[in-house]
Protein backbone atom coordinates (compact mmCIF):
# COMPACT_ATOMS: atom_id res chain seq x y z
CA UNK A 1 0.00 0.00 0.00
CA UNK A 2 2.75 2.34 0.90
CA UNK A 3 4.69 1.54 -2.42
CA UNK A 4 1.34 2.97 -4.55
CA UNK A 5 1.14 6.32 -2.43
CA UNK A 6 4.93 6.82 -3.11
CA UNK A 7 4.35 5.86 -6.82
CA UNK A 8 1.69 7.97 -7.28
CA UNK A 9 3.32 10.60 -5.39
CA UNK A 10 6.00 10.57 -7.63
CA UNK A 11 4.06 10.19 -10.94
CA UNK A 12 1.84 13.41 -9.88
CA UNK A 13 5.33 15.63 -8.72
CA UNK A 14 6.95 14.02 -12.07
CA UNK A 15 3.74 14.99 -14.55
CA UNK A 16 3.45 18.63 -12.46
CA UNK A 17 7.31 19.38 -12.46
CA UNK A 18 7.29 21.66 -15.18
CA UNK A 19 4.63 23.56 -13.75
CA UNK A 20 6.49 23.70 -10.12
CA UNK A 21 9.85 24.34 -12.13
CA UNK A 22 8.32 27.31 -14.00
CA UNK A 23 6.09 28.75 -10.78
CA UNK A 24 9.09 28.59 -8.41
CA UNK A 25 11.51 30.26 -11.23
CA UNK A 26 10.10 32.74 -12.68
CA UNK A 27 9.77 36.50 -10.98
CA UNK A 28 6.31 37.16 -10.47
CA UNK A 29 7.13 41.00 -9.83
CA UNK A 30 6.83 43.13 -12.92
CA UNK A 31 9.28 46.20 -12.12
CA UNK A 32 7.16 49.69 -12.63
CA UNK A 33 9.30 50.37 -15.52
CA UNK A 34 7.96 47.55 -17.58
CA UNK A 35 4.57 48.34 -16.83
CA UNK A 36 5.21 52.15 -18.34
CA UNK A 37 6.43 50.18 -21.33
CA UNK A 38 4.10 48.30 -22.07
CA UNK A 39 0.63 51.48 -21.72
CA UNK A 40 1.21 53.20 -24.89
CA UNK A 41 -1.31 56.52 -25.12
CA UNK A 42 -2.40 58.47 -27.97
CA UNK A 43 -1.94 62.23 -27.15
CA UNK A 44 -4.16 62.49 -30.30
CA UNK A 45 -6.88 60.74 -28.32
CA UNK A 46 -6.89 62.21 -24.81
CA UNK A 47 -7.61 65.34 -26.00
CA UNK A 48 -11.37 64.66 -26.39
CA UNK A 49 -12.68 67.77 -24.46
CA UNK A 50 -10.53 70.49 -26.54
CA UNK A 51 -13.17 72.54 -28.40
CA UNK A 52 -11.64 72.74 -32.25
CA UNK A 53 -12.95 74.73 -35.07
CA UNK A 54 -15.32 73.17 -37.30
CA UNK A 55 -13.59 74.97 -40.24
CA UNK A 56 -11.62 71.81 -40.66
CA UNK A 57 -14.73 69.13 -40.71
CA UNK A 58 -15.39 68.20 -43.78
CA UNK A 59 -19.02 66.24 -44.58
CA UNK A 60 -18.29 63.31 -46.82
CA UNK A 61 -22.06 61.58 -46.19
CA UNK A 62 -24.48 61.58 -48.54
CA UNK A 63 -27.90 63.20 -47.95
CA UNK A 64 -30.69 60.61 -46.55
CA UNK A 65 -33.50 59.75 -48.73
CA UNK A 66 -37.14 59.15 -47.39
CA UNK A 67 -40.30 58.65 -48.55
CA UNK A 68 -44.14 59.66 -47.54
CA UNK A 69 -47.54 58.81 -48.69
CA UNK A 70 -49.44 61.92 -49.66
CA UNK A 71 -53.62 61.35 -49.44
CA UNK A 72 -54.98 64.20 -51.20
CA UNK A 73 -58.36 65.43 -49.68
CA UNK A 74 -61.36 67.86 -50.55
CA UNK A 75 -63.73 69.40 -47.46
CA UNK A 76 -66.67 66.57 -48.47
CA UNK A 77 -64.33 63.86 -47.44
CA UNK A 78 -61.72 65.03 -45.22
CA UNK A 79 -63.33 63.69 -41.55
CA UNK A 80 -64.27 60.36 -43.88
CA UNK A 81 -60.68 59.43 -44.75
CA UNK A 82 -59.23 60.54 -40.90
CA UNK A 83 -61.44 58.47 -39.35
CA UNK A 84 -60.49 55.45 -41.46
CA UNK A 85 -57.01 56.42 -41.00
CA UNK A 86 -57.37 56.72 -37.50
CA UNK A 87 -59.07 53.66 -37.40
CA UNK A 88 -56.67 51.58 -39.21
CA UNK A 89 -53.57 52.91 -36.60
CA UNK A 90 -51.88 55.25 -38.63
CA UNK A 91 -50.40 58.24 -37.25
CA UNK A 92 -50.91 61.01 -40.27
CA UNK A 93 -49.13 64.55 -40.01
CA UNK A 94 -51.95 67.04 -41.56
CA UNK A 95 -51.68 70.60 -43.90
CA UNK A 96 -54.83 71.78 -43.70
CA UNK A 97 -53.34 74.28 -45.95
CA UNK A 98 -52.36 72.13 -48.54
CA UNK A 99 -55.01 69.76 -47.42
CA UNK A 100 -53.62 66.38 -47.63
CA UNK A 101 -52.42 63.66 -44.86
CA UNK A 102 -49.03 62.94 -44.90
CA UNK A 103 -47.88 59.33 -43.83
CA UNK A 104 -44.04 58.06 -43.20
CA UNK A 105 -41.43 58.58 -43.66
CA UNK A 106 -40.60 55.25 -44.91
CA UNK A 107 -36.72 54.66 -45.46
CA UNK A 108 -37.70 51.99 -48.23
CA UNK A 109 -39.40 52.95 -51.43
CA UNK A 110 -40.88 49.62 -51.37
CA UNK A 111 -42.49 49.72 -48.46
CA UNK A 112 -43.95 53.31 -48.98
CA UNK A 113 -45.47 51.51 -52.16
CA UNK A 114 -47.11 48.52 -50.00
CA UNK A 115 -49.01 50.94 -47.90
CA UNK A 116 -50.06 53.15 -50.55
CA UNK A 117 -51.63 50.25 -52.27
CA UNK A 118 -53.26 48.57 -49.16
CA UNK A 119 -55.00 51.96 -48.55
CA UNK A 120 -56.27 51.70 -52.46
CA UNK A 121 -57.01 48.24 -52.08
CA UNK A 122 -59.00 48.16 -48.73
CA UNK A 123 -59.68 51.77 -48.03
CA UNK A 124 -60.06 52.94 -51.54
CA UNK A 125 -58.52 55.94 -50.74
CA UNK A 126 -56.06 57.29 -53.66
CA UNK A 127 -52.34 57.93 -52.93
CA UNK A 128 -49.38 59.14 -54.08
CA UNK A 129 -45.93 58.43 -53.14
CA UNK A 130 -43.36 61.24 -52.67
CA UNK A 131 -39.59 61.54 -52.12
CA UNK A 132 -37.82 63.60 -49.55
CA UNK A 133 -33.88 64.29 -48.80
CA UNK A 134 -32.91 65.26 -45.44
Amino acid sequence: MRFKIILFIFLITYIFSGIFLDYFQSTNSISFKDIQEQIILDENELNVFEKKSLDDINITEKKVKAWLVLIDYNESNELRIKSKLDKSGYKTNHDKNKMYFSLGPFTDISHANNEAKKLKKIYSIDSKVIDFIF
